[in-house]
């Protein structure tokens, strides 16, 4: 037990300080707490603080971390986004995703020559982003409300509503490679997970919001718990996995607050507020410090393996920003409009952790290939942020305007 406080807490303490580091130089959270697990990993450093038992402690709340962080997605998730700006978003999200998804499989399946699973978890890491970082810098700058603010907001939305579908996609394609069930038995078990979806939506989930609507902050999230943990058991109890669980209690839970007339709004939102507190401000910080512990740079020093990495950036930006620019032209903009918005999509460094770390544990990938997508992850994270800022400030008036 003591081990495994002196893990935590080691972990906390460092995520904190080099989160604070990261955000002094105008780099995202993720960047410092990743550098914590590095830190922690360090074999001097480990042998002192780590055993067996508060290692596998560490992985459980790692876990659970990445099972509220998929809560929270989709409680956030707004699918009424799809009907502003339509046709542009939709289109930018299409392409900014797809191109370097399809460039990344293709590279992997026939040149690497990795198998279609594989490939297809690389192709997936390199086409996911998180805004959330472009957010911030736009908030700093005071162009939250402008037109490139509401751009990037806009196709964001877009961007995670897609991301949650391919993600979905992967992890069943990633929990049917693991199991021992037939195709037509999965077809069968997520049919039966829809229907006790349907009749939890209908019978049970309005009545557990409204027992705890009228309690204190406290106890509303235990019953935000509660619905979670109950729909991943079930996920998981039915081979589909936690975090399609997950995904989908959000989205329920979200759909159910809007639609009940007796649970009122601002519900969804402290619901949020207190999943975001209790994930963002302990469970998935161990997360990111966990992914740093299991990546080993080490082990990508040859020539090879750096070209291997370098390949994987490109790819990374060269898809998502070109097809962003490309996107944007299309929509009778401009290129130099579709490069900053490009820019402001591109960094990545929380999705496809996740995938690749599901892919790790599942023994899909291996740490040599997990250490590459952790490292061409660290580098589009540190190098988005600048290029973003720099290209906002020489970025024309109309799209600095307000609204």
């Amino acid at each position: 037990m003591v081990s495994s406080l002196l893990l935590i807490v080691s972990a906390l303490i460092l995520a904190y300080g080099f989160s604070r580091i990261a955000k002094k130089v105008g780099l995202p959270r993720t960047v410092g707490e990743i550098t914590a697990g590095l830190v922690l990993s360090i074999v001097l450093i480990k042998t002192i603080i780590t055993t067996p038992e508060s290692l596998a402690n560490l992985e459980f709340l790692a876990n659970l971390g990445i099972i509220l962080l998929f809560y929270y997605v989709g409680l956030e998730t707004n699918f009424k986004a799809f009907t502003k700006n339509i046709k542009t978003s939709a289109l930018v999200s299409l392409f900014n995703t797809s191109v370097p998804l399809i460039i990344g499989f293709i590279f992997m399946k026939f040149i690497f020559h990795f198998d279609t699973l594989v490939s297809l978890i690389i192709g997936i890491c390199l086409s996911v982003s998180a805004q959330a970082v472009s957010v911030d810098i736009l908030e700093e700058l005071n162009l939250l409300k402008s037109k490139i603010g509401a751009r990037i907001i806009g196709t964001g939305a877009i961007d995670d509503t897609i991301e949650l579908i391919i993600v979905s996609i992967i992890l069943s394609l990633v929990h049917f490679s693991i199991s021992n069930i037939t195709p037509s038995q999965l077809l069968l078990n997520f049919l039966l997970f829809l229907i006790i979806i349907i009749l939890l939506r209908l019978l049970i989930i309005p009545r557990i919001l409204l027992l705890f609507e009228k309690e204190k902050e406290t106890l509303k999230l235990m019953g935000a718990l509660i619905l979670v943990l109950m729909i991943v058991v079930i996920s998981e109890s039915l081979g589909l996995g936690a975090l399609i669980g997950a995904l989908i209690a959000g989205a329920v839970v979200r759909q159910t607050i809007f639609k009940e007339k007796k649970i009122p709004f601002w519900e969804e939102h402290q619901l949020s507020k207190s999943i975001h507190i209790i994930a963002f401000g302990f469970l998935i910080p161990l997360f990111f410090v966990w992914v740093g512990m299991n990546t080993d740079f080490s082990l990508l020093l040859s020539f090879k393996d750096l070209l291997f990495v370098l390949l994987l950036t490109a790819i990374a930006v060269i898809g998502t920003v070109g097809g962003t620019a490309l996107a944007v032209r299309m929509s009778n903009g401009t290129w130099k409009e579709g490069f900053i918005l490009g820019w402001g999509l591109n960094p990545k460094g929380d999705t496809e952790l996740v995938i690749a770390t599901i892919a790790l544990q599942a023994s899909i990938i291996n740490k040599e290939l997990f250490s590459a997508i952790v490292l061409m992850s660290f580098i589009t994270t540190i190098i988005s942020p600048i290029v973003f800022r720099r290209l906002l400030k020489k970025a024309p008036r109309k799209l600095k305007q307000k609204f």
